[in-house]
C-alpha cells in the first residue's frame, strides 16, 4: 500500500531534472492566478464590504459575511480542492479552497491576510490502495486592532496544536498537489505527475511533495526513480516516516534486503510511534476479519494515546463484534467521554465556520 500525503540539503534528484513519466502521454498544467476576484465576488465585497468603512470595520464586515449562512451558505467538502472563483461560485470546498477565496477578497480589500498550516492528528483513509494522510489550513485575516482566524473546518484546534504561518506560494503548491492526488486516485498518472511536479517547481523544498511524486513513478511502475525520489525526500525531511515506509516496501519487493535492513529501525520506529497508523492498520485488520490482530493494534494505539475517542470507538466495535458487549459498552462510554463537544459558534449568524478573535499584537 502506498502512502500519499496534505535548512539546505543535497537532493538526488533536482526539479530541474526531474526523471520523465514513461510510457505516458505527457500533460500540461497551465499556471494560474491563486488569488483571482471575479466579477461576482467583487459584488459581493461592494455590498457587504464597504471601502467607505475603517480597515477593522472592513475585516470584520468580511469575516463575519462569509461566515453567515443566510448570506454565504458554504458547504464544506474535505474532498473539493478548487480555485478561489470556483469556490466562491459553488459555495462549497475544502479547507484551502475555502482560505484562497478569504485570502483573495481581503488582498482585493487591501486588507492583510494570510494562510497558516495547522498541526492536526493525522487523519488516515483508503482509495484504490493508497493510503491518504490529509493536512490542515486556516487563515488569519488582521484589522487595525486584531486578528481574526478564520477555520472553515468549524473545529477548534487543539491547545498543543502547532500553528505556522505558510508562503502564499507553500498554499500554491498544496493546490496543485491536491489536484495531482485526485488525478492519482482516479488512475490518471500523467496528469497526476503534471500537478505534483508543478506543486514542487512552485516549492520545491516541501520533502511531503518528492514522496507523492514517487508515489506516481511507483504507480507507473518506475520503481528505481521512485525510489530516487523517496531518497530526495528523506534527504530534506529524515523524519518523513511515508517516504521511510515506501522506500522500505520498495526494496523489499526488489529484493534488496541489506537496503531494507537498514531502514527497518526507522520505519518500525515511525510505526510504532504513530498511534494513527496503528489504528488504521486495525481497521484493515477487522475489515478481513483478523480480530485479535486488530484488537492488540488498538491496544497499542490506546497505549501511546489513551485520549483519542476513535481508538476507543473502534474497539467498542470489535469487541461488540466478538459478543463481548458488557466491554464493549465500557469502551464506548470511555468514546463518548473523550469525544470533543462541538467547537462551533453560532450565535444567529455564524454557524459551522469557526471564527476566533485573538487580541492585537504588541507594538
Amino acid at each position: 500500500m502506498a502512502l500519499l500525503l496534505g535548512a539546505c540539503a543535497s537532493v538526488h534528484t533536482s526539479v530541474s531534472t526531474l526523471p520523465p513519466l514513461q510510457n505516458q502521454v505527457p500533460v500540461e498544467v497551465p499556471a494560474f492566478n491563486f488569488h483571482a476576484v471575479s466579477a461576482p465576488m467583487e459584488e459581493f465585497l461592494d455590498q457587504y464590504v464597504p471601502e467607505i468603512s475603517s480597515t477593522d470595520r472592513q475585516a470584520w464586515d468580511l469575516v463575519s459575511s462569509v461566515t453567515n449562512r443566510d448570506v454565504f451558505p458554504f458547504e464544506y467538502d474535505a474532498s473539493l480542492t478548487q480555485s478561489s472563483e470556483q469556490t466562491f461560485a459553488s459555495h462549497k470546498g475544502n479547507c484551502l479552497a475555502f482560505s484562497s477565496m478569504l485570502v483573495a477578497m481581503a488582498r482585493h480589500r487591501d486588507l492583510k491576510a494570510w494562510y497558516q498550516e495547522v498541526e492536526i492528528p493525522p487523519q488516515w483513509s483508503s482509495v484504490n490502495n493508497t493510503l491518504l494522510v490529509s493536512k490542515h489550513i486556516n487563515v488569519v485575516v488582521e484589522g487595525k486592532f486584531g486578528q481574526w482566524v478564520v477555520d472553515v473546518s468549524g473545529e477548534r484546534a487543539a491547545v498543543t496544536s502547532k500553528v505556522k504561518r505558510i508562503a502564499d506560494t507553500e498554499a500554491l503548491a498544496q493546490y496543485y498537489n491536491n489536484l495531482g492526488a485526485d488525478a492519482l486516485l482516479t488512475g490518471q498518472l500523467a496528469t497526476a505527475y503534471a500537478y505534483i511536479t508543478k506543486a514542487l517547481r512552485t516549492r520545491p523544498r516541501l520533502a511531503w511533495l518528492w514522496s507523492n511524486l514517487a508515489v506516481v513513478y511507483s504507480h507507473n511502475g518506475q520503481g528505481d526513480d521512485a525510489a530516487a525520489t523517496y531518497l530526495a525526500a528523506l534527504e530534506l525531511n529524515p523524519n518523513n516516516a511515508v517516504a521511510a515506509n515506501n522506500l522500505y516496501l520498495i526494496y523489499e519487493n526488489e529484493g534488496k534486503h541489506e537496503a531494507a535492513q537498514k531502514l527497518l529501525r526507522k520505519v518500525e520506529r515511525h510505526r510504532r510511534n504513530n498511534p494513527y497508523y496503528l489504528y488504521h492498520l486495525s481497521e484493515l485488520a477487522f475489515d478481513e476479519g483478523r480480530y485479535e490482530e486488530s484488537r492488540e493494534m488498538l491496544l497499542e494505539a490506546i497505549g501511546i494515546n489513551r485520549n483519542e475517542y476513535r481508538f476507543h470507538y473502534e474497539l467498542a466495535r470489535l469487541l461488540a463484534t466478538e459478543g463481548n458487549l458488557v466491554e464493549a459498552q465500557a469502551s464506548l462510554d470511555r468514546a463518548l467521554e473523550l469525544a470533543p463537544a462541538s467547537d462551533r459558534l453560532y450565535n444567529g449568524w455564524m454557524d459551522g465556520i469557526r471564527v476566533e478573535a485573538l487580541p492585537p499584537l504588541p507594538n
